[in-house]
C-alpha cells in the first residue's frame, strides 16, 4: 500500500496490496475536538475532521481492503462513490465486486445520498455506527424515515450504538428491534465521557467488518 490518494476532493483512498480486495467505503461524522483523542486541554479548541480521525481506526485493516474516508460529513455520498470507482478504475484495479458502506455519526447524510442513488444491494454489508438520525420530524432530517425504512428492506446491516448517539430513541429502538443480534450496545467505560465512547463505537464495528474472504459473518 502507497500513500493516501486524494479523491477529487471527496477524501482519500488507500488502495491493498491486491487489486481484488474489498472496496471500504467510509462517511464519518463531524469535526471533533482534538481533546477527545489526546486528553489535552487547551485555551482554544483545535478540531480534527474525520477525514483525520477516521483513518487510525482503520489502520489494522488497511492491507486487506481498499478503503475511501470521506474528508467530512459534508459531501455528497453518491458523487464521492463515483468519484472513488473511477479513481481505482485509472490505476488499474477493476471495479470491486465485493464493496462495504460505513457510516459513522454524520456520516448518514452522504449515506442517504449515495443509498438512493446506487441502492443498499450494490453493498455486500453496510455498518450503521451511532448514525445520528435527529429528533423526529420537526428535526429536518431525512435519517430517522430513511433508516428505519431500509432495515426492513435490507438484512445485511450492523448497527453498533450508544444509548444516546442517535438522539431519537424511537427510530434507534426501531433499528434495534428489528436487528436483534446485529444492533450492538456500546456503554461508556468508567472515566470515558460521552464523546469518546461515541468515537469507540468504530473500535467495536470495525471488529466486525469480515476478513479472509468472508460475505457476512
Amino acid at each position: 500500500m502507497g500513500d493516501l490518494i486524494d479523491v477529487s476532493g471527496f477524501g482519500k483512498l488507500s488502495i491493498a496490496s491486491k487489486t481484488d480486495a474489498k472496496l471500504l467505503i467510509v462517511f464519518g461524522g463531524i469535526d471533533v475536538d482534538e481533546k477527545e483523542f489526546d486528553g489535552v486541554e487547551r485555551k482554544k479548541p483545535i478540531y480534527v475532521s474525520s477525514g483525520v480521525y477516521m483513518w487510525p481506526f482503520l489502520n489494522d485493516i488497511k492491507e486487506k481492503f481498499h478503503i475511501f474516508v470521506s474528508v467530512s460529513n459534508s459531501v455528497n455520498g453518491a458523487k464521492a462513490y463515483d468519484s472513488v470507482i473511477s479513481k481505482l478504475n485509472e490505476k488499474g484495479i477493476a471495479t470491486p465486486s465485493k464493496q462495504i458502506l460505513y457510516l459513522f455519526s454524520g456520516g448518514q447524510g452522504p449515506g442517504v445520498d449515495l443509498l438512493t442513488s446506487k441502492g443498499a444491494e450494490t453493498f455486500m454489508l453496510i455498518f450503521l455506527v451511532d448514525i445520528w438520525m435527529g429528533i423526529g420530524k420537526k428535526s429536518g432530517s431525512r435519517a430517522p424515515d430513511f433508516y428505519t425504512h431500509l432495515v426492513n428492506k435490507y438484512d445485511r446491516i450492523y448497527y453498533v450504538h450508544t444509548s444516546g448517539g442517535a438522539a431519537n430513541n424511537d427510530a434507534r429502538d426501531i433499528l434495534v428491534k428489528k436487528l436483534g443480534p446485529a444492533a450492538i450496545l456500546v456503554s461508556g467505560k468508567q472515566g470515558e465521557d460521552g464523546m469518546q465512547t461515541h468515537l469507540r463505537t468504530n473500535v467495536e464495528a470495525i471488529r466486525k467488518i469480515p476478513r479472509n474472504g468472508q460475505s457476512y459473518p
